[in-house]
């Protein structure tokens, strides 16, 4: 029995063997002529008197025609051309709906800031947009925030700060996809929640948010997370720091009275990296306007952290370095140019910068404590500056001076700072690293 497929028609050779009478075993060819079956599978049986026989193909004649299977149903095919384009579609719809979905949520928060923006008739059509167009990447989904108002952290003149927590990957860890970063997940946060939505304080509001976008990562700057609306309240999130620059230096007032010595590697250390976090802001076109020791956090190793930037603006984004500037300013710590003509820049951040210098060396006296501030201005003017600390020596002092100079170009830069610090701490070692407080 021999088994095959006849492709098209023509005569097949087909060699079987025979046993004949005397049992001895034969083997015959014969040719068949064969009608067009058009590739049919069939099976020949060959039989010769009683004797079955068992035969094998050994040649094929005729039109050759290689076998294919039989052509599909046009259904079928119809199926499978417009199957997978119905799937990319319906995939498409589905990554539509999501994301439309979350437009909307997003849409459906700001609802109650822009009706009360509205409702006031305080704020133009375009600083309504302007908090619109703050939702971007930088947004933190509602459910991945949680905000722990039973553990406050601190308290502004428009807003509180909350232990909080972020779920999976914060904002900036996607964004910037550095290594410093990917500790920002799943992790602790400061958020920072508006008390009030005047018109200073939504503008205080965008100022800080632009800031902070445009800074992003550095080491020596409070990082903004991301920005989330809780309660149809926009918050920022941030990274968490132990304590305030100030509030150490105070705790220190007692501790240095009855040691009667003063840290002065700690002091340096924390003054480098304030100044290199300077000099970073200041190389993204942003003036910071309230540079304080109150505004500086640090963490339980002492990295020094700048942070609230509510006062500061981009002088790319300004007409000039006196615009858009607000009701309420640090009066103690600005410059002579900033107090006479509301002129800003990294030069008098630089003067807020020196004043910095005299809160951390006096523990964190308030600066010009007896002087009344209508006096402040003439003082100045007159060339008198604060004293120099007693914890403080006298190139530190000469530093501090150099940062109040009348004429902003004669002020050191905060590149110039950082290197002179920099100098100052190699000096100081761990062994050496004190000096003499005031009893």
């Amino acid at each position: 029995m021999v088994s095959f497929i006849i492709p098209s028609h023509g005569q097949l050779y087909i060699e079987y063997e025979s046993v004949n009478s005397a049992e001895e075993i034969q083997s015959i060819t014969k040719t068949l002529v064969l009608p067009p079956l058009n590739g049919t599978e069939v099976v020949i049986n060959y039989q010769q008197g009683n004797n079955m026989t068992r035969g094998v193909l050994i040649q094929y004649e005729g039109e050759f025609v290689p076998f294919a299977k039989q052509p599909p149903p046009k259904s079928y095919l119809i199926w499978e051309i417009l199957g997978p384009a119905l799937v990319i579609v319906l995939i498409g719809l589905i990554l539509f709906s999501c994301y439309y979905y979350r437009v909307r949520q997003k849409e459906k928060q700001l609802n109650f800031i822009i009706e009360v923006m509205k409702d006031q008739k305080r704020f133009s059509p375009e600083e309504i947009e302007e908090l619109k167009e703050k939702r971007d990447e930088f947004t933190i989904i509602k459910k991945n925030l949680k905000i722990y108002y039973e553990f406050p952290l601190g308290q502004g003149a428009s807003s509180l700060v909350y232990v909080g927590f972020i779920y999976g990957k914060s904002p900036l860890m996607v964004t910037t996809g550095l290594i410093e970063t990917q500790r920002f997940q799943d992790c602790k946060v400061a958020v920072k929640v508006p008390s009030s939505f005047g018109q200073d304080e939504t503008k205080q509001l965008f100022r800080e948010i632009d800031s902070m976008k445009k800074i992003g990562y550095n080491e020596n700057v409070i990082c903004m997370l991301g920005i989330c609306f809780l309660d149809e309240k926009p918050v920022i999130a941030f990274e968490l720091a132990d304590k305030n620059l100030l509030s150490y230096v105070r705790t220190l007032r007692e501790t240095i009275l009855g040691q009667i010595q003063t840290p002065v590697n700690i002091f340096f250390s924390i003054l480098w990296q304030i100044a290199r976090g300077m000099q970073y802001i200041s190389s993204k076109n942003i003036v910071h306007r309230d540079l304080a020791a109150r505004n500086v956090l640090l963490t339980d190793s002492f990295n020094a952290k700048i942070s609230d930037f509510g006062l500061s603006f981009c002088t790319d984004l300004e007409e000039n370095s006196s615009s858009s500037t607000p009701q309420k300013l640090p009066v103690k710590w600005l410059s002579l140019e900033a107090l006479l003509d509301m002129v800003f820049s990294e030069k008098s951040d630089v003067w807020a910068f020196g004043v910095l210098i005299f809160e951390v060396f006096s523990f964190g006296a308030i600066p010009y404590k007896d002087v009344v501030l209508k006096d402040l201005v003439e003082m100045l003017r007159n060339g008198d500056r604060l004293e120099c600390p007693k914890a403080a020596n006298e190139k530190t002092y000469e530093i501090m001076r150099s940062c109040w100079q009348e004429n902003p170009e004669e002020r050191p830069t905060f590149e110039q700072l950082s290197e002179r610090f920099r100098e100052m701490l190699k000096s100081t070692t761990m062994a050496y690293g004190y000096v003499e407080g005031s009893k």
